[in-house]
């Protein structure tokens, strides 16, 4: 089974307000694995870019692990940075966050601005993510990390057997989004020949659980700055959030 693609652009309140669900019901696990996995990529100051932030939480928690990180975080749907704006502001993080309005295909900065680039479940909703990840690997420094991880297009099957117990908690919207995100998403073998094509130097291609997969590269000289440690959420969350975390060591352990 190919891709089925679905809409670029979340623009609806119901479809926004669907994905703000999410760090709800998985924000412990998946999100937070995300923002800790960002810091064992080496960068503990400096500049870092979030590509398709939605709603803002990835950015919002690496915001609230290391304060020395100046974040921008953009998205193509003005009604996402609305609410991200929003959320931020919520979590007092407001003020060290710039949202701002930006394409996946044609990133809004220089060459090599990035001491640390993001892109969480996005590049599934490009018909060429290609494009992307070529503007990611653009904007990073050369010594700089990038840390890509999107849904994992499973065979068809074990996909059916397996989506309507990962939606279980799921709203309808939340549910319909999901399923569709997982059918446009790419398999293990397609994620590795898109990351060959890119000709991103020093990155590693790694699957999370059945779930998800991703490209990690950590920054060429590591910062020595202790990362802070991370307890969040109840143990069976943080159990859990192991299968969603960098195999690379953070700064603090190196």
């Amino acid at each position: 089974m190919g891709r089925t693609l679905e809409p670029e652009v979340m623009e609806s309140p119901d479809e926004v307000n669907a994905y703000n669900e999410l760090d709800r019901l998985f924000g412990e696990i998946l999100f937070q694995g995300f923002a800790e996995s960002a810091l064992r990529m080496g960068v503990t100051a400096g500049r870092v870019l979030e590509v398709g932030t939605g709603p803002g939480w990835i950015a919002i928690r690496l915001a609230i692990l290391n304060s020395h990180l100046s974040i921008d975080a953009v998205d193509l749907s003005s009604t996402m940075l609305e609410l991200a704006r929003a959320n931020a502001k919520e979590c007092s993080v407001g003020g060290r966050i710039r949202f701002a309005r930006g394409d996946a295909k044609a990133l809004p900065f220089d060459d090599h601005t990035f001491d640390l680039v993001l892109c969480h479940n996005m590049l599934h909703q490009l018909p060429d993510p290609l494009l992307a990840l070529r503007e990611i690997y653009r904007v990073a420094k050369p010594e700089g990390a990038m840390l890509v991880r999107d849904v994992r297009r499973l065979h068809r099957p074990f996909m059916d057997l397996a989506l309507p117990l990962y939606c279980l908690r799921y709203s309808t919207t939340l549910r319909r989004l999901t399923h569709g995100s997982f059918r446009a998403g790419l398999t293990l073998r397609e994620f590795k020949r898109l990351v060959r094509i890119s000709g991103i130097d020093r990155a590693t291609v790694r699957p999370y659980f059945i779930t998800h997969l991703g490209l990690e590269r950590p920054a060429l000289n590591p910062s020595r700055r202790s990362s802070p440690s991370v307890l969040l959420g109840s143990l069976p969350d943080r159990l859990i959030r192991t299968f969603y975390l960098s195999n690379f060591t953070d700064s603090s352990s190196a």
